[in-house]
């Protein structure tokens, strides 16, 4: 297969390298025009304008900064006309000269609709841009565009890109942050900044994209089908987001807002003990053109927010537990999970931002530029969990009558159980940084040469102290531990079960939990990026055919280490009476959870706690796991668990790299209304990962070793892309193309940690065998634009990804295996493979338009909507699918089969109204050692609503807005093993309201 592919490589560069042969291009006769069309008012790029001939077939798309050109033009007088949907059309004179370049900037006013009361501003405005940018494409793109002032409607991009078709975003705490495209995982998208590799902060090689506030962002572009000269890391596709430039705007501009905010509280007693702090959400943003022929440009933007809010949740854990294994009495083991926790969170994060443009045009031919960011990122989450466990432990002693019993059709009494409470206190720091450059110059109107080269630096801090309180009876395995005190009946009626003491004042009872081990966690990602990059544009006319050559070359280099530490101290004090550390020692006004109201949780002050811990029961010294970490108080309470932290130093450090090196060709025919692109990428990928073997012998104690393992790997992806132009109006695309998932580092090295415990040893390794995803991707599609700026569109694609990743546990029992030299019965491996394969199948529409058509004040309503339906599948090794058959039919991870958008808008005289409706279907997030366990994730449906109004004739044009996000607190839901009636998770986070007002000058 590659062999054929290089052949197709080295044919297709050969061909145009000839077809393209001077004397067949250049025509003396001709000159070339060129320019930009703008916004009349505002100054901002029309980007996806089209400037024709007048007469002719021969045309021309504006690009994303509004600027064109039109190549071998017949010298003499020449019409040109300038459209852009919603815009009145423009025609111009131009006098064309031999062999010389005419300048001619457009600039188009908004049409006016039934006397000046309906015009394209704000959302209409945004809505025309990002349908004509789609337009202008040559591949498959969506695109979302900042309105007049700047403003996405959403915080952040991941919540602004969940409104394009195909599109799933995951929450963490209330805000969008990953986003999945086509079912392909964040891990699987490429994603830029103004072109350039960013760096992540996360584990893996997801993007976090809640880091960017939607205030420094002007453009964010989504590719389906990616072209040879972008990057193959897009089995889902890739996502650019652009910042502002000063050339992006007429003269100097300044705009921002100041905004209240207001989070309905899930708990809202729990916010009330913590103390207040003002929310908000502000931006700034600034730009100016100066010098001779106003040649440098600098754009200046800040955005800062804060705001606090509590969260609820409700687990149910372990539904492949056998609750009675003597086989006495009933075995609600399929209806009981093993236990219920209650979790009740009061979080506060502040976000801050900066960002800027510096930019130098010293003539047409010539464009440079240096844009560097900053964001910076602190959140602080106090959570307090409540686990209560339900089951026999022996409390029975072998009687049927005394054992679990079931009272009716659901529901089952336990004769013991145990209660722990958990209160953790984690501050969390991420920062992302860094810098792009680069320069374009167009020599002699015939080659355009262009490079770029950009450092980021993504930084995640987080740690704090983690402690626990327990009711005895954790460890409970036979008679003499069981406890009796905390049986309860399990009422499993609902979906958010209830488990439920009989004897309620004992597990709500601080001083029945007392102290134990209490862990200093500490965790540090860092991950550095340098990219460069060089592409050569050689425009061509062969037969009257014009087209254009284009190749180029990237370099990307990649260092992560991830440092990750628990420094666990173990109660040693006495478990009751005087000295004794118990939870009733930090107990606050109790809080309770939305899910259930049976008032059990004994709830504590956990920043009582962590401080007490630190500065009373125990001495940690830096908690970054230097220097002293002996306890102040000689042992008496607490005592560092030594071996422990040893272990924890290094059991998920890494230290990874990587190079990428890239390379493409493809060229570009327009033969009148049909346009076809075509080409090939070389990447060959170089990865180094160091991670510790890990040896817990039965005995005790463990051994470590660091291992570094290389892998590299070399892909050619060819593509095609075909657009055929109807008329101005309608046009159809296929493409056909192939990406790669790069596995994430640290799977890729060659690690394990062994433990043996009696006969039986669990293992868990790396895999230096793993192949990158590889995707083949179809798409086939139709677009129609309304001359008001809409759009009605209907694509279908379909995905064959090979090698897909997922994690994979395997028992092994004998009588003669043994492990590191000691001989056990039963071995449990748990490591990332490689599945056979999986199929993604699906159908876009997307309709898009403003009803200027209807009688005023109707006029003024619009729709921009979306859904996306599709059918997956993913093949599974034999030895991974289980007997009773619940892994033989499982669509592929991250999938949901259905999402759609509506958000019905509208907009006249100042006033601007959306609804925005977001569904997600349910999807499989990940795969457990159970097929019981594995977990799903439930569809949801989001609203959000914005307006606004502009007071227009007053200076700075003041724009009062108010917005409700999550205004039917719609919960996060995860379920368990693919029943929807097994609750594994149930979290609610509420609603916000903001109330802001905006300005332009």
């Amino acid at each position: 297969m590659t062999s054929r592919y290089q052949r197709f490589l080295f044919s297709l560069v050969i061909f145009c390298l000839l077809g393209a042969h001077p004397s067949g291009v250049v025509a003396q006769s001709t000159g070339t025009i060129k320019g930009r069309v703008t916004n009349a008012e505002t100054g901002s790029p029309l980007p996806g304008a089209n400037a024709v001939l007048k007469g002719t077939n021969t045309g021309t798309s504006a690009n994303a900064d509004g600027e064109y050109e039109l190549r071998q033009v017949p010298a003499g007088k020449q019409t040109l006309v300038v459209s852009f949907v919603g815009y009145e059309k423009k025609e111009t004179t131009v006098n064309v000269s031999e062999g010389q370049v005419t300048t001619a900037n457009i600039q188009l006013s908004n049409e006016a609709v039934e006397a000046g009361e309906v015009v394209v501003t704000g959302i209409r405005e945004s809505q025309a841009r990002s349908v004509q940018q789609k337009k202008q494409a040559i591949n498959v793109v969506d695109a979302l565009s900042a309105d007049d002032i700047g403003n996405l409607p959403e915080k952040n991009v991941a919540e602004a890109v969940q409104r394009l078709p195909g599109v799933l975003m995951t929450n963490d705490r209330t805000e969008g942050r990953l986003v999945s495209i086509r079912g392909g995982a964040a891990e699987l998208n490429n994603v830029t900044l103004d072109g350039n590799s960013m760096a992540s902060t996360t584990d893996s090689r997801a993007t976090g994209l809640d880091l960017l506030p939607a205030e420094m962002v002007s453009n964010v572009e989504v590719t389906k089908a990616v072209t040879p000269d972008m990057p193959g890391n897009a089995v889902g596709g890739s996502v650019n987001i652009e910042t502002l430039s000063a050339f992006d705007r007429q003269g100097s501009f300044l705009f921002g807002s100041l905004r209240g905010l207001n989070h309905d509280q899930q708990v809202a007693d729990l916010r009330d003990q913590r103390g207040e702090e003002v929310p908000f959400r502000a931006d700034l943003t600034g730009g100016t053109k100066f010098g001779s022929d106003n040649q440098f440009g600098v754009v200046l933007s800040a955005s800062g927010s804060r705001r606090d809010f509590t969260t609820s949740g409700l687990k149910g854990e372990e539904w492949n537990w056998a609750n009675d294994p003597d086989g006495s009495g009933p075995l609600p083991s399929t209806n009981v999970p093993e236990a219920s926790e209650q979790i009740v969170e009061s979080n506060r994060r502040q976000r801050f931002a900066l960002s800027s443009s510096f930019d130098w045009r010293p003539s047409e031919e010539t464009s440079v530029y240096v844009r560097p960011y900053f964001t910076y990122t602190d959140e602080e989450k106090i959570d307090n969990e409540l686990e209560y466990v339900l089951g026999d432990f022996g409390a029975s002693g072998g009687n049927p009558d005394q054992g679990v019993q079931q009272l009716s059709e659901n529901k089952w009494r336990f004769p013991a159980g145990y209660g722990s409470v958990d209160l953790s206190l984690t501050d969390e720091e991420e920062q992302l940084w860094g810098t792009s450059a680069g320069l374009e110059h167009d020599f002699d109107n015939a080659v355009t040469v262009s490079a770029s080269g950009s450092y980021s630096r993504g930084y995640l801090e987080s740690g704090g102290p983690d402690g626990e309180f327990q009711t005895p009876g954790e460890d409970a395995d036979s008679p003499s531990t069981a406890n009796r005190n905390a049986a309860g009946v399990a009422d499993m009626t609902d979906f958010l079960f209830d488990f439920f003491p009989e004897n309620p004042q004992y597990i709500g009872d601080g001083s029945n939990y007392s102290g134990n081990p209490v862990d200093l966690e500490y965790k540090e990602n860092t991950e550095t990026t340098w990219s460069g990059e060089t592409d050569v544009r050689i425009p061509f006319v062969i037969n009257d055919i014009p087209g254009f050559l284009e190749t180029g070359g990237k370099v990307l280099l990649r260092d992560k280490t991830v440092d990750a530490a628990d420094v666990e101290y173990n109660y040693v004090g006495p478990a009751s009476g005087p000295g004794s550390v118990t939870l009733s020692q930090f107990e606050a006004p109790s809080v309770q959870t939305v899910q259930v109201g049976n008032n059990l949780m004994p709830f504590a002050n956990t920043e009582r706690f962590a401080n007490a811990f630190l500065s009373e029961l125990c001495q940690p010294g830096d908690q970054r796991l230097s220097g002293d970490r002996s306890c102040n108080s000689g042992g008496d309470l607490y005592e560092l668990n030594e071996e422990e932290v040893a272990q924890e130093d290094v059991e998920n450090d890494s230290e990874n790299e990587e190079q990428i090196y890239a390379g493409y060709a493809m060229t570009s025919f327009d033969f009148g209304s049909l346009t076809a692109l075509a080409g090939a990428r070389l990447e060959h990928t170089s990865t180094s990962s160091t991670r510790f073997q890990l040896t817990f012998p039965d005995g005790g104690g463990f051994r470590t070793a660091s291992e570094t393992f290389e892998n590299s790997y070399t892909d050619i992806l060819p593509s095609v892309h075909l657009t055929y132009e109807v008329d101005d109006n309608l046009q159809f695309r296929g493409a056909w193309s192939n990406t790669i998932g790069r596995p994430d580092y640290d799977d890729l090295a060659s690690f394990e940690e062994i433990e043996v415990e009696g006969n039986e040893a669990s293992v868990d390794k790396g895999n230096p065998d793993l192949d990158p995803f590889r995707a083949m991707n179809f798409d086939l599609g139709a677009e129609y634009y309304f001359e008001n700026g809409g759009l009605a569109a209907l694509t279908g694609f379909y995905k064959r990804i090979n090698n897909p990743i997922f994690e994979f546990t395997e028992t092994e029992t004998g009588n003669n295996l043994t492990i590191d030299g000691e001989s056990v019965t039963e071995i449990e491996t748990t490591q990332e493979r490689n599945a056979d394969s999986g199929t993604v199948l699906g159908l876009e529409a997307t309709y898009q338009q403003p009803f200027t058509f209807l009688p005023s004040p109707f006029d003024g309503l619009g729709v921009n909507s979306n859904v996306t339906v599709t059918e997956s599948d993913i093949d599974l090794p034999g030895d991974v699918k289980d007997e009773q058959g619940r892994r033989d039919d499982l669509p592929f991870f991250q999938q949901a089969d259905l999402v759609y958008n509506i958000a019905p808008y509208f907009q006249k005289g100042g006033f601007e109204a959306r609804v925005a409706v977001n569904f997600r279907g349910d999807y499989l997030l990940a795969l457990e050692d159970e097929p019981a366990n594995d977990v799903w994730v439930k569809d949801r449906t989001t609203v959000d609503i914005n307006t606004s109004y502009q007071f227009a004739g007053l200076l700075g044009k003041p724009e009062l807005m108010f917005q409700v996000e999550n205004a039917t607190d719609a919960p996060e839901v995860e379920y368990a093993g693919g029943n929807e009636d097994r609750l594994n998770f149930h979290y609610l986070s509420g609603r916000t309201v903001t109330l802001g007002l905006s300005a332009q000058f």
